[in-house]
């Protein structure tokens, strides 16, 4: 059975539990990754129990990995201590401040990721993360009755002053987990993710994921190939620190695109294929029957072309 995005279904516990089992902690804790003086700020929270950690302060490690890698290159005590912190960050990516925790998890995975280059050594580690990382968005808990559960799942709140939630942009979470995920899901099993995709009838789900697929033409067109290249598009596909994902650490190219041609391919290939028997009138008077998404993301669902 290839991979899913079932509702409900969540993340592999034995998966999960064998990288923990795996996940080997630094005797150091890591430093900053930008510092100006003679003193380098070292995260010495780590040394203690990084369950307990703060979102906040998970975020800005996270952050400091992302960036350190993108601006200066590989340095051991990143890479090892994100492979340490990643089974430990999982349970707690729908967790919040700000950003979706989710969100800098996948854009450090991406950076560390797009610097390995021993793909066959990896790819059981690959298959892992992206069968927990990966499956974050289906926990039992964003979901009821096959509907998202408003604020446990892509955007939490309307409590601004417009009263707005931001649906006609797609939510960190879910743009993330579709970068990572398009990343590594293999050729052959794209197919079956991107029916289960679309296969999920929640107008707030279908909503995001058919403003997602508008607002990632130029990707699936092969007119952009990183999500530094996302920056400033309507809607909007970014999320907390992927403008800096981009293929280059410090002075050196590591790769020429997020995302595999194989897998743009088949992803776009078999997205068009399911819209182009579905019922897109059901689905968009399905959406504008949802006064919050009727407001926002009207204007775009109700006169698009997908093709």
């Amino acid at each position: 059975m290839g991979f899913n995005w079932v509702p409900g279904q969540g993340v592999c516990a034995d998966r999960l539990a064998r990288m923990k089992d795996q996940a080997c902690k630094p005797l150091k804790p890591m430093g900053e990754a930008w510092f100006m003086g003679e003193v380098r700020k070292i995260f010495t929270e780590l040394e203690g129990d990084v369950s307990e950690l703060s979102v906040q302060l998970l975020q800005e490690i996270l952050g400091e990995i992302g960036s350190g890698v993108h601006s200066f290159g590989h340095l051991d005590e990143w890479r090892e201590w994100f492979d340490y912190l990643l089974p430990h960050l999982i349970p707690r990516c729908n967790e919040k401040y700000v950003s979706w925790l989710l969100e800098e998890t996948c854009s450090a995975f991406l950076q560390i990721d797009l610097d390995r280059d021993d793909r066959q050594m990896i790819r059981h580690r690959r298959e892992d993360v992206l069968y927990t990382l990966g499956q974050t968005l289906m926990q039992e808990d964003n979901w009821s009755n096959g509907s998202v559960v408003l604020g446990r799942v892509l955007h939490s709140s309307n409590r601004n002053p417009a009263k707005k939630w931001g649906w006609s942009n797609v939510s960190g979470d879910l743009a993330a987990s579709m970068i990572l995920c398009l990343r590594l899901v293999e050729p052959e099993d794209i197919k079956g993710w991107v029916r289960s995709i679309f296969a999920i009838n929640c107008p707030y789900w279908r909503a995001q994921v058919l403003t997602w697929y508008i607002g990632a033409k130029p990707l699936l067109d092969g007119k952009v190939h990183f999500p530094s290249q996302f920056d400033g598009w309507s809607p909007k596909i970014d999320w907390s620190w992927s403008h800096g994902i981009d293929g280059q650490h410090g002075q050196a190219p590591v790769a020429t695109s997020i995302i595999s041609a194989a897998n743009i391919a088949e992803f776009k290939a078999t997205s068009e294929a399911v819209l182009a028997t579905a019922d897109l009138n059901v689905w968009i008077k399905e959406i504008l029957s949802v006064e919050a998404l009727r407001s926002e993301v009207g204007p775009i669902i109700g006169r698009i072309k997908f093709f």
